[in-house]
């Protein structure tokens, strides 16, 4: 893939809106509680199977079974996860209350503490491609490697390693300790802290509101725990929850890591083009399980509270007037992930000062 255009496009957002149709930005109730009761009525399917099917299945095939569950049911509830996310941005609704009230109980019973994730994503959305501002996913320089880190993530083992505790760590090291993302000064940076300084003063009250409903979700699950013990619990609820984080900090990682993609610092960055500086991936099945977030991303950067339903329609009305500055990348994502890995290590500028691109040569 050809690198992304880095000069002022000749268009602006306002551009881009009039390409789309009109109706790609009306949100509905309707609609969108009928994509959400559509995704919990398949997990609710799937939950019975686990629950009643695959206890009357021969030992052998529960082998299998299992696995074919946790697949399933973690791919459905990230699913439901993206409703979530879409309430964070005010998509689902007009009514901001609703989407909050929405996005609270779906997050929350999801393990992600819904008002300061979305508080720290809006900021996210606000800086992309920001090597000073951008909240997640943050670009390093060479010289801030640790010296090991060629020997370490430089080699096929050490790379697997790396990827595996991407997926399985990342995402609860990040909202515990801020892992990836912007370094503040401070010693530890929490999403659960309300005197983050992730938080404004005027948003500390809903990280509150975020802390109470994990605790009542953790505390759900810690009577399921006593009545079921701790193997149903996770084999029921623990494992596909963890397939939500695995699927959500693969699915990001993929939309901001690519050799084809610039980073800015404060020289050069400025909104719009820190915006196109993602690029959209081919999933498969999952581009509609996942409510299309994996191959509209792009569009969903320019206008985070566009309903999911619409995003495909509008990233084809908007691709002829993007042009250059719109990245897909087909590539098959088990490849991808390996090949990122590999090739996307550290920026350095080049060309010009102000823009970084990634490298892996040492």
């Amino acid at each position: 893939m050809q690198r992304s255009p880095v000069d002022k496009p000749p268009f602006t957002l306002g551009d881009i809106k009039k390409a789309i149709p009109p109706h790609c930005f009306h949100r509905s109730v309707i609609k969108s509680f009928s994509y959400l009761l559509h995704d919990l009525a398949i997990a609710a399917g799937l939950l019975y199977f686990a629950l009643v099917g695959i206890p009357a299945l021969p030992s052998i095939l529960r082998l299998v079974a299992w696995p074919l569950y946790w697949a399933a049911q973690g791919s459905v509830l990230t699913g439901v996860w993206v409703i979530g996310h879409e309430c964070g941005h005010h998509a689902f609704s007009d009514y901001l209350l609703l989407d909050n009230l929405v996005g609270l109980v779906l997050h929350s019973a999801l393990l992600t503490p819904f008002f300061s994730w979305k508080y720290s994503h809006r900021r996210h959305h606000a800086n992309t491609g920001s090597m000073e501002k951008d909240e997640v996913y943050v670009a390093k320089k060479k010289s801030a490697l640790p010296w090991y880190t060629p020997y370490v993530f430089g080699n096929p083992v050490g790379r697997l390693v790396y990827i595996a505790l991407q997926l399985t760590l990342a995402w609860p090291l990040y909202l515990a300790f801020n892992l990836s993302g912007q370094p503040y000064p401070r010693l530890v940076t929490c999403h659960y802290d309300p005197y983050s300084p992730l938080f404004s003063d005027q948003e500390r009250v809903q990280v509150v509101v975020s802390d109470a409903a994990m605790l009542a979700v953790l505390l759900a699950l810690h009577r399921l725990t006593a009545a079921y013990g701790l193997w149903w619990v996770v084999r029921v609820y623990g494992v596909p929850v963890m397939i939500v984080g695995a699927l959500f900090v693969l699915i990001t990682y993929l939309h901001h890591t690519h050799r084809a993609l610039p980073h800015y610092d404060s020289r050069e960055w400025e909104w719009l083009r820190g915006s196109l500086a993602t690029v959209d991936r081919d999933y498969g099945v999952l581009n509609r399980v996942l409510h299309n977030v994996t191959d509209t991303h792009v569009l969903h950067h320019l206008f985070p509270s566009m309903p999911h339903y619409h995003a495909m329609e509008a990233t084809r009305a908007a691709r002829p007037v993007l042009g250059e500055y719109y990245k897909f990348d087909r590539t098959p994502i088990i490849e991808a992930t390996w090949r990122e890995a590999k090739e996307c290590m550290y920026v350095e500028p080049r060309e010009r000062d102000g823009i970084y691109w990634y490298n892996n040569k040492f």
